[in-house]
């Protein structure tokens, strides 16, 4: 395994993180280690490697930030970012990890700058381990790097010429003790992703009449899509005006357990975003959550309470990212 260090001020250190990323050789297969020392790092950094672990001193002190929003205009003569070209870091490959980081997007609430991507999540087998993610409109983005999407994104050369792979049958993220905040929208995309023990907090809205934590965009077909176990949904908004979760796509799958939930949440947990059709597919499902939030009474019809024992099981990490190799992720 070897070893690199990432610094504003220790000799022989890159200054930058984009700098070490680009030091590592695409066909490496030991782990490599990225330490990042204490600072505030204004910097867009793009990752297509395997094998890479990024590891800060404290997520209070080692700060990735940049302020890019979709409503911004594009360098080239294009027309607006639009939302995948915002992300402050965006991952492509597998097998990457990240500790004890901030990923800040400054580009401000939605009303103003538009969605404004803190993270863009393209790896599978990627792991987040006590780090935050801050920002408004679409905090986290879970999906695919490649295909029709890449073709809209503005990426380096670098990062286009890489011999890494982007291309999975699914996609896997893990998030363990990680603070997320966001107002609109703020986890979304088609991904299997598991919140273990996360902080989920819903920031005061300036514009929309209502909020939304989750976007899911699940795949026709695949098991799981966004899992939050044992998180603590949090926030300074409005009484009953924040949903779980509204369907991006028609087939969207989203499920809350053993979630401690706060008065923002609405007591009908669940918005339709109007699509009829979205109601008769969609996989809402809620299991032994605990809180003012979590009262049932009211839930959206669409939406389920479960109380089987098994499901502690069934949607257990293990399970849900395990796929066909079996990857359990690590600190």
């Amino acid at each position: 395994m070897s070893s690199i260090l990432v610094s504003k001020t220790a000799p022989n250190a890159f200054p930058t993180l984009q700098e070490a990323i680009l030091s590592v050789d695409d066909c490496h297969t030991d782990t490599v280690t990225i330490h990042v020392d204490s600072g505030i790092y204004e910097e867009k950094v793009f990752i297509r490697k395997e094998n890479i672990e990024i590891i800060g001193r404290d997520p209070e002190t080692t700060i990735f930030r940049f302020g890019d929003g979709a409503r911004k205009l594009r360098e080239d003569g294009g027309n607006e970012y639009g939302t995948f070209n915002t992300a402050v870091i965006l991952l492509a490959g597998k097998d990457i990890t990240m500790k004890n980081i901030t990923i800040e997007n400054t580009a401000g609430p939605g009303a103003a700058a538009g969605q404004a991507l803190a993270l863009f999540c393209g790896a599978d087998r990627a792991s987040f381990f006590n780090c935050r993610f801050i920002g408004y409109q679409d905090t986290i983005f879970a999906g695919e790097a490649s295909g029709q999407r890449a073709k809209k994104l503005m990426l380096p050369d670098y990062f286009l010429n890489s011999k890494v792979s982007t291309d999975y049958p699914l996609l896997r993220n893990y998030f363990k003790d990680c603070y997320i905040s966001g107002d609109v929208d703020f986890i979304f995309g088609p991904n299997a992703v598991y919140f273990d023990h996360c902080t989920i907090f819903s920031r005061k809205r300036l514009s929309e009449a209502c909020s939304y934590i989750t976007a899911a965009s699940t795949p026709l077909g695949q098991e799981f899509g966004l899992v939050f176990s044992h998180c603590s949904l949090e926030g300074d908004d409005e009484k009953e005006t924040v949903y779980l979760g509204r369907p991006w796509r028609d087939y969207a799958k989203t499920a809350f357990l053993h979630c401690t939930m706060g008065p923002h949440i609405h007591p009908e947990g669940w918005h339709n975003w109007g699509k009829a059709k979205a109601e008769a597919n969609l996989n809402y499902v809620e299991y032994a959550n605990c809180g003012p939030g979590a009262v049932s009474s009211k839930r959206a019809p669409f939406s389920k309470q479960l109380t089987n024992p098994e499901l502690e099981e069934y949607f257990s990490p293990e399970n849900v990212l395990g796929g066909d190799d079996g990857w359990i992720p690590k600190p």
